[in-house]
């Protein structure tokens, strides 16, 4: 009798033949155990036993199949998948117990590993509601192929959560999409009306004589101007979101583009007492084909950033070249931005969220600077976009540095923007001083003024425009569609 509980070890001199003749599993001479006697101290029968026992609490199907298909041997589990005692199991086909024929076995792993006595496996469901995914192992006796052995698993639950996974993820998805065409719509019809409020409010500055009126239209100015930019950052948001945002491949100067950018920004440091700096290494290609646009984009914000959060010192810009190597038959640089500056820093545990969308480091600041935490998260996309990556370093109270590398085609023929945006001269006149320069104009042109025709199908944007156009001297014909105007 076996005794799982331990209460008595059957050895192997109990089982001693009563002849005396020696063990077939390699008893010791002086009458010891051997360690195989001792690593197995059961009889043939009760290791069957313990055996049947063990495959029977296991949760999976098990069950052996003869070269016929036929069950030779279940376990437990499998005499509750088809609700038979295993006596009625024994000798049957298992799509004769399921009621089905031997047509509805095509993909049944249990036939293909007997027809190529190979191991097998798939994943079937059941009219019965379950699904069983299931392994088919060929059996081998002494080199001889004998059947299969099926384990097989009930995945029925887990099939079901990961279908209402997948099902709350294209709802998600869904629900993401529509948000994101939301934003773009609603984000494009507001920028209208904020586009005519900036308008009209400069066209009444300049025409108001009151010290006290323009200081209440420069308040409408910088209020509309704000919503502008937010509304630019949540356009630009759903576009990235959408993957609806192209770039452009255009040659353009990157060092005059940089110069320009950090001009733009001089008078904003200058206002809070902050010096800004801008360094390019010489070996930084002038003409280089990307997206300026966007370019001009990022840096803006990380430069107006770092403005905005620095009360002491400065901000400094270096543009060096990281690498340049051949790449599809043209030569590719490499070119690195970092953009430092002397302020309040970012604390460590909050640098892992400042690029998450509508995040910001720390709520006081927010309210302090304003900003709805949009200007990282694009910055970051935008960047990936050209084929770099964003990143920062910060030490608090000491500084923040963001810096990035894009790679940028050089053009091999920079045809007629050469002597447009690049001079080999220091110093040379460059487009952005050109913006800065008085305008030459022919004789009498101011005075004449030019026939415009305005084409604007919204009223608000159509009145501001002409009003401006005419605020300086030009007469204007307005049409709201193309098919008036011509």
């Amino acid at each position: 009798m076996l005794h799982l509980g331990g209460q008595r070890k059957i050895t192997m001199e109990e089982k001693r033949p009563a002849d005396g003749g020696d063990l077939d599993r390699g008893e010791e001479k002086n009458g010891e155990e051997s360690p195989l006697e001792k690593a197995f101290p059961y009889t043939q029968e009760e290791f069957q036993r313990l055996q049947d026992l063990a495959l029977s609490c296991i949760a999976e199907k098990v069950t052996y199949h003869n070269m016929e298909m036929k069950i030779l041997w279940a376990n437990q589990a499998a005499c509750d998948f088809y609700g038979l005692p295993l006596n009625e199991i024994v000798g049957n086909n298992c799509y004769e117990l399921l009621q089905r024929s031997i047509r509805d076995c095509h993909n049944c792993p249990v036939k293909k590993a007997l027809q190529t006595r190979c191991f097998h496996q798939d994943v079937l469901s059941f009219p019965e509601g379950k699904t069983l995914l299931i392994n088919a192992y060929p059996a081998w006796d002494d080199g001889k192929f004998t059947g299969v052995v099926e384990v097989s698993l009930d995945i029925t639950e887990r099939t079901r959560i990961e279908e209402e996974l997948r099902e709350a993820k294209d709802r998600s998805a869904a629900a993401n999409l529509t948000k994101t065409r939301f934003l773009a719509s609603v984000s494009h019809e507001i920028r209208t009306p904020l586009n005519v409020i900036l308008g009209m409010a400069n066209l009444i500055r300049d025409s108001s004589q009151s010290g006290e009126q323009k200081e209440y239209l420069d308040m409408i100015k910088d209020s509309a101007s704000y919503l502008l930019t937010l509304v630019n950052d949540l356009l630009d948001l759903s576009k990235i979101e959408a993957g609806r945002i192209e770039l452009a491949q255009d040659p353009f100067n990157l060092r005059q583009e940089v110069e320009k950018i950090v001009r733009s920004l001089t008078m904003q440091a200058q206002e809070k007492g902050l010096n800004l700096i801008c360094s390019i290494d010489d070996n930084v290609p002038g003409i280089v084909t990307g997206d300026a646009a966007r370019l001009h984009q990022v840096l803006v914000n990380l430069i107006g950033n770092g403005i905005k959060f620095t009360e002491r010192g400065g901000v400094t810009v270096n543009v060096s070249l990281d690498e340049t190597e051949e790449g599809m038959g043209h030569a590719v640089a490499a070119v690195l931005f970092s953009i430092s500056d002397t302020g309040i820093g970012i604390p460590s545990d909050k640098l892992g969220q400042i690029f998450q969308d509508f995040s910001q480091a720390d709520s006081y600041l927010a309210h302090k600077h304003e900003g709805a935490g949009l200007g990282l998260p694009i910055c970051k996309n935008l960047v990936e976009l050209m084929g770099g990556s964003l990143g920062v370093k910060s030490e608090e109270n000491r500084g923040t540095t963001f810096y990035f590398t894009i790679p940028f085609d050089l053009p091999q023929d920079t045809g007629d923007i050469t002597g447009e945006y690049f001079s080999a001269e220091p110093g040379a006149f460059s487009p952005a001083e050109a913006s800065e320069a008085p305008e030459e104009q022919s004789p009498g042109r101011e005075e004449r003024g030019l026939e415009i025709l305005l084409v604007e199908d919204k009223p608000m944007s159509q009145k501001m425009a002409a009003a401006l156009l005419e605020n300086k001297g030009h007469r204007v014909t307005a049409a709201k569609t193309g098919r008036e105007a011509l």
